[in-house]
């Protein structure tokens, strides 16, 4: 009986613990409506600072590295002709190659105005 009850107890707590999935709708109005689900994703906001052979680096402006330089990371993605550089964008991602500039694939990318 108590196993029954301690199994009932650890269940609720499992479902009241899982994760809760962000939805964030594309804002801009020149492109199509687009809602993605990022709880699971990495966020970095950053200043677009070169661009070549489809991908784009960002310099973080939330994040630096432990001697006090910028974080950047290259973003590769097949939607780049809208970006610039100079443009403050946020990128999601689902993984990030750790390396010097770190390295990942976009999932959504949204323009700061």
């Amino acid at each position: 009986m108590k196993k029954i009850l301690l199994i009932g107890i650890c269940s609720i707590f499992l479902v009241a613990c899982s994760n809760n999935n962000e939805i964030v709708e594309n804002s801009n109005d020149d492109q199509k409506e687009n809602t993605q689900i990022v709880s699971d994703m990495t966020e970095i906001t950053g200043e677009i600072v070169e661009i070549e052979n489809g991908r784009f680096l960002v310099e973080s402006t939330t994040k630096n590295l432990p001697d006090g330089k910028p974080y950047t990371i290259w973003f590769s993605t097949n939607d780049i002709e809208h970006l610039q550089v100079g443009q403050l964008v946020s990128v999601w991602t689902k993984a990030i190659d750790e390396s010097l500039p770190a390295q990942g694939s976009a999932v959504k990318i949204e323009i700061k105005e």
